[in-house]
């Protein structure tokens, strides 16, 4: 599995971010939900931004986060609201 330093659209503060949070590899993002990583986030006292889940979840495809669509922007902002 690659480090998440080798995923696309992840520059040196995602990776730093993603690291405090205890993520270090793609193994450890596929193996956790958008929520957990907001709340984890928020733990870390890190102000977590949609835009960071665009970053997230188009760099898990090795897309640019900009190619996201209108239906996948809703999608996050689904699994993104606390149930």
């Amino acid at each position: 599995m690659r480090s998440v330093s080798e995923i696309r659209n992840f520059g040196p503060k995602m990776v730093a971010w993603l690291n405090k949070i205890e993520i270090y590899t793609e193994e450890d993002l596929l193996q956790t939900d958008y929520l957990t990583l907001k709340n984890k986030f928020i733990a870390a006292g890190i102000q977590p931004h949609i835009l960071m889940f665009y970053s997230i979840d188009m760099g898990l495809q090795d897309r640019i986060w900009s190619d996201i669509t209108p239906a996948e922007k809703r999608e996050l902002k689904l699994l993104l609201e606390e149930k």
